[in-house]
């Protein structure tokens, strides 16, 4: 038959199993830089044009998330939306008080379908939480084409 070893190992794992409280994860929408609430939508408009006497246009294509002082994340969450099957260059990053940034996701003519959202997460640097979450939407292929995003903080 069974060992008392192996039937002993079963119901430890069982019973243990049953004891240890499953904790669920928490989020909150972290609010906008420079705007109200925390979701955006915005529509993928022309490159910025320089000239030596200031901007004809300018872009609209970053956009940042503040993370509250004190809050300690162990994760973020970007998630963008479109109405219609969208192409569009993405980048996102995680910004830090000492002027660097973490690059976590980076794709190139990303097809976002209004069914599959685009659901992007990242950890923060083990020993510092960033100050901000910035998503960069652009590309050719992507002028006049609208998308949503919201950012969330996780413990």
């Amino acid at each position: 038959m069974f060992s008392p070893l192996i039937l002993l190992s079963f119901f430890s794992l069982f019973f243990c199993s049953l004891i240890v409280p499953i904790r669920a994860e928490t989020c909150k929408p972290l609010p906008l830089v420079g705007g109200e609430g925390s979701t955006v939508t915005k529509t993928v408009s022309q490159p910025t044009i320089p000239t030596r006497f200031g901007n004809i246009t300018n872009s609209n294509w970053n956009t940042d998330w503040a993370v509250p002082g004190g809050e300690s994340f162990k994760r973020y969450v970007v998630t963008v939306t479109s109405k219609d099957d969208n192409s569009f260059d993405v980048r996102m990053y995680l910004k830090y008080s000492d002027q660097t940034a973490d690059e976590f996701f980076n794709e190139e003519g990303y097809t976002v379908n209004p069914d599959q959202p685009l659901k992007v997460s990242a950890n923060p640097r083990k020993s510092t939480q960033p100050y901000q979450v910035n998503l960069f939407v652009n590309g050719v292929a992507s002028f006049g084409k609208t998308y949503t995003a919201t950012v969330m903080g996780c413990f």
